[in-house]
């Protein structure tokens, strides 16, 4: 079995020039990012990562840069760029592309707190 394991310092998080978008659309994430797809520069695949389950799409040089992830507990997306490497945001603290990054509502941090004492 083909085992990979991704270190801290081998990814970075999303940035304004590999701003991954999310957006909820009924029971799937539709993920977007605003990047060239030259046959030079462009976006290789895209995982949506949960506590059990990795998702991958492949995309490919001129086509688009987005792609479409069941929600099923994911928790974090990963883009990897071919010049760049491999970015990454978590999706709950950036849910349906909103400009906010964290919602800082009471039941919220509730519920990050109750996810944090689960999932660690």
């Amino acid at each position: 079995m083909l085992q990979v394991q991704l270190l801290p310092e081998q990814t970075e998080l999303s940035d304004e020039n590999h701003m991954i978008l999310i957006e909820r659309v009924e029971d799937e994430y539709y993920v977007q990012i605003n990047h060239e797809m030259t046959k030079n520069h462009y976006i290789s695949f895209m995982a949506a990562l949960s506590s059990d389950e990795m998702q991958i799409v492949k995309l490919y040089p001129e086509g688009k840069a987005d792609c479409r992830f069941k929600i099923r507990g994911v928790k974090r997306i990963y883009c990897f760029c071919n010049r760049d490497g491999l970015f990454y945001i978590d999706v709950n603290k950036y849910i349906d592309g909103k400009d906010k990054q964290y919602d800082d509502t009471q039941e919220r941090m509730e519920l990050e707190k109750m996810a944090d004492k689960l999932f660690g």
